[in-house]
């Protein structure tokens, strides 16, 4: 997987993008009414929801096949990564890892 400079340089730029917004939606957050006096009512809907969010976290979050796949080439000594991917990967991170918090 080759990641050209001008992939990169979009992450960055959809990164930033998202934690402006992010960061003006906190400035703007108002409350029409105390934040105590608010009384939850549960739905059918939050509960078909929690019935679902507990399905999908029962469930491996790998895919096991894949997993036992690369198990198995790894030992074998047959699992091979291009240095070029690893470097290249390696650069991506340490450019994400270096904008400003």
């Amino acid at each position: 997987m080759i990641i050209s400079r001008a992939e990169i340089e979009s992450a960055v730029s959809a990164y930033r993008t998202s934690r402006k917004k992010k960061a003006q939606a906190a400035q703007s957050v108002s409350y029409d009414t105390d934040p105590l006096d608010v009384e939850y009512v549960s739905s059918s809907e939050a509960s078909s929801f929690a019935e679902m969010a507990a399905s999908v976290t029962a469930e491996p979050m790998y895919r096991e096949a894949l997993v036992k796949d690369l198990q198995q080439r790894i030992s074998q000594g047959k699992y091979y990564v291009p240095s070029e991917q690893i470097v290249e990967k390696l650069l991506g991170r340490l450019v994400l890892e270096a904008l400003p918090a």
